[in-house]
C-alpha cells in the first residue's frame, strides 16, 4: 500500500543523506538527486510509480502516485522529475566526461518485469510492476549523451544497447537469480523478448560441469564494478566490469571457498571532445591492464 511505502521511505531516509534536488517539497527529498564525483555525474531517479491514469506509463499498478495522494513522483514527460532530469542531463553533458543514471526498474529485460505493463498477469504476457514504462526516458538519455544506465528489479545480469546508451540490469546483488521468463515451470505462452540484448548471463555464461563439480559459468551473485581512469592526454576511460562470486568445489561438489570472477562482458567508455565511444574487450585482463591497452586507441576504432 502507499502507506507502507511511505513508512519504508521514511526508514530509508534515516540511513541515507542525499543532495537536495531543489524541489522544495519535503516528500520528494531523497527521491531523486545528483552526485558529481571527479569527471563523473551520477544521477539517481525514482521509478517507483509513473502515471496512474495510463497503465502503459506506470511501473507499479499497486502504488498511488502524486496525483492520487501518494508520494512517489511521476517520471513521464511533463512531470517535475522529468523536467529536473533534463536540466541535470544538459548540464552534465556540458561539464562532465561521463554521465551515469540509476533507477530500479530495468527498461529492457527478458525477465518477468520485461512484460508490458498490464493487469492481466504474466500468464497473459503482462506485468503489474513492468519496467517497460521507463523506456520513455531513452530518447532523453540518447539526446544528452548518457553513457550507461544501471537498474535491477529483474534478478539477472543483462546488458542491452539502445541508441548508443548502455543499459545494465544488475539484479544479481540479492534475492533470487532469474533467466529468460517463460512462466512458472516454463508453462506460460508468452515469452519476454529483448532485441537490444548484448549479454545475458543465463545464455552467455553456460555452466560447465565435471561430474558434481561446477567448473565455470552459471548465474551467480555479484555487482558492477566501475573504474574511471586517466587515459592518453586529456582522455579518460570508464571500465565497466560485471563481477560475480563463484563457488569453488572439491571433487565431491562440496563448496570449499569462493572466488571473484568476471562475466565476459566488460565495456570500456572513452571520453573525447566528440563524446564517449564504447568497446567491449576480454575480461581476462584486469581493469587497469585494459585501460592501459586502450588508452592509445583512436575513438573511431573503439566504435568498431
Amino acid at each position: 500500500t502507499s502507506e507502507l511505502a511511505q513508512q519504508a521511505m521514511a526508514r530509508y531516509r534515516t540511513y541515507f543523506e542525499t543532495p537536495d534536488n531543489g524541489s522544495g517539497k519535503a516528500y520528494l527529498d531523497d527521491r531523486y538527486y545528483r552526485v558529481d564525483y571527479g569527471p563523473v555525474t551520477y544521477i539517481t531517479l525514482d521509478s517507483s510509480n509513473g502515471d496512474d491514469s495510463d497503465i502503459s506509463k506506470d511501473t507499479n499498478l499497486y502504488l498511488a502516485g502524486e496525483a492520487n495522494g501518494g508520494e512517489a513522483p511521476d517520471f513521464n514527460p511533463g512531470s517535475e522529475q522529468y523536467q529536473w532530469l533534463e536540466t541535470q542531463l544538459a548540464d552534465a553533458q556540458a561539464h562532465s566526461l561521463f554521465t551515469f543514471v540509476q533507477f530500479h526498474h530495468s527498461p529492457y529485460s527478458v525477465g518477468p518485469h520485461g512484460y508490458p505493463s498490464g493487469e492481466n498477469g504474466q500468464s497473459a504476457g503482462e506485468d503489474a510492476q513492468s519496467g517497460q514504462p521507463m523506456r520513455v526516458l531513452t530518447e532523453l538519455f540518447a539526446k544528452y549523451g548518457v553513457d550507461a544506465v544501471f537498474s535491477g528489479h529483474d534478478e539477472m545480469y543483462e546488458h542491452s544497447l539502445v541508441d548508443g546508451v548502455h543499459f545494465f540490469d544488475i539484479g544479481i546483488g540479492g534475492d533470487g537469480l532469474r533467466g529468460p521468463y517463460m512462466g512458472e515451470d516454463g508453462l506460460y505462452e508468452h515469452a519476454t523478448e529483448n532485441p537490444h540484448q548484448l549479454f545475458l548471463a543465463h545464455l552467455d555464461a553456460p555452466e560447465v560441469w565435471e561430474g558434481p563439480r561446477l567448473m565455470s559459468g552459471g548465474k551467480h551473485y555479484g555487482h558492477m564494478e566501475v573504474n574511471v581512469l586517466p587515459g592518453k592526454g586529456r582522455e579518460w576511460l570508464a571500465v565497466l566490469t560485471p563481477v560475480y562470486i563463484f563457488p569453488l568445489m572439491d571433487a565431491e561438489g562440496v563448496i570449499t571457498s569462493w572466488e571473484r570472477r568476471l562475466y565476459e562482458d566488460s565495456t570500456v567508455l572513452f571520453s573525447s571532445p566528440t563524446g564517449c565511444v564504447t568497446g567491449k574487450e576480454k575480461p581476462q585482463m584486469s581493469e587497469f591492464e585494459m585501460a592501459s591497452q586502450f588508452a592509445h586507441s583512436a575513438c573511431s576504432a573503439a566504435t568498431e
